[in-house]
């Protein structure tokens, strides 16, 4: 069982607590606006009346800090959640009206700008996307040249670009330093010269420009991979423990001794979010469960092929699988937005090498 409160809700943040007797370790708590995730952190403030009535040892408690101020007219809209758990903590009690006009307005019309998942997320998500998007366009906040990739990310669940890295493509230089960032034992320095190749490599201004439309931030890359041979399904929200799991995206960079392919379940980025069993497929768990379900329905296949000079941007929700030689593996990175953070660099039990581009975007493994 899982208890929580939210004691005071201001414009700058909130304080709470939130006790579960199966938390080994303190479980991560986050604030959203709108789906909008504006504030995370760690439950793990000492509180003594918490204690004194039997909530373990008392550090429970929690403080998020909004990333900005928030309008206090916006306030009775922001939601308070623990991670993984569709539970949203009480909050204090707000009086306002619009509030329930709003709830009104939800209820007769549900496909109006909401998203497809309790969690929320890009703004892709949501059922009118590409309203959302021609709207934009319209205003002039999204160049009109990224309409048609965006279109088919949203439409398809991911999007190839062709001739991205053109006109050198993939080196072996390249190739060698996406070995060494994958490597566990390289040094500092090593990894931090084989960081600034790769940011060469992947943020190219075709590519930054279109993660910072999708994110409406900066991109942040925090994992690599090489992945060969015939791959399990999998999507990009189950690779990356990122305490808003829908927020990311996976890029696979083709390699320059043999094609690679991508086989995608066409259509799965629309799947409801929760399974039989109750999973979000936003969870490794549930990411599994959401395959077999697409399998055994009868899903097709769409298969993209990359070679040395493409780049492909998967989704979040579309599961696909990796079919690559041994000797030429597809280079994956995980992509989210600055504002989130993975769970294993919020506990501080990690050292990571961080390396910056000039377009914004950032390394950080």
């Amino acid at each position: 069982m899982i208890r929580g409160a939210v004691d005071r809700l201001d414009s700058e943040g909130a304080v709470g607590w939130l006790y579960g007797v199966d938390y080994q370790d303190p479980p991560l708590v986050r604030a959203f606006l709108h789906h909008e995730m504006i504030g995370e952190t760690v439950a793990d403030v000492y509180r003594n009346d918490l204690e004194q009535v039997g909530f373990g040892d008392g550090h429970c408690g929690f403080r998020i800090t909004f990333n900005r101020p928030i309008d206090p007219t916006y306030l009775p809209f922001v939601t308070i959640r623990p991670e993984n758990v569709d539970l949203l903590l009480p909050l204090p009690p707000v009086t306002d009206n619009y509030r329930d006009l709003i709830n009104n307005v939800l209820f007769g019309y549900p496909a109006a700008a909401r998203n497809r998942s309790v969690l929320g997320g890009l703004w892709t998500d949501r059922l009118d996307a590409p309203q959302l998007l021609a709207g934009r366009v319209a205003v002039g906040s999204c160049p009109a040249d990224l309409q048609p990739p965006l279109q088919g990310l949203i439409r398809d669940g991911h999007v190839l670009l062709h001739n991205a890295l053109a006109p050198n493509g993939v080196s072996a230089r390249d190739v060698s330093a996406f070995q060494i960032a994958t490597e566990a034992g390289a040094g500092n320095g090593q990894r931090t010269s084989a960081l600034s190749t790769i940011a060469s490599v992947l943020f190219r201004e075709q590519v930054v420009r279109l993660l910072r439309a999708l994110f409406d931030d900066h991109p942040v890359a925090y994992r690599f991979d090489l992945l060969s041979g015939d791959q399990a399904y999998g999507q990009a929200s189950a690779v990356e423990d990122l305490p808003s799991p829908n927020e990311c995206i996976a890029l696979y960079i083709g390699n320059p001794k043999a094609p690679v392919r991508l086989d995608c379940v066409r259509d799965s980025h629309d799947l409801p979010e929760f399974g039989p069993t109750g999973l979000s497929r936003w969870t490794p768990k549930g990411a599994n469960e959401a395959a077999t379900f697409a399998m055994d329905a009868g899903r097709s296949i769409e298969t993209l092929e990359l070679d040395a000079l493409d780049i492909a941007l998967v989704g979040p929700g579309m599961m696909h699988r990796v079919v690559a030689e041994e000797d030429a593996p597809a280079f994956r990175a995980i992509l989210a937005p600055r504002r989130i953070t993975p769970r294993r660099f919020l506990r501080g039990n990690t050292t990571w090498s961080e390396v910056g581009h000039v377009s914004g975007a950032r390394i950080r493994v």
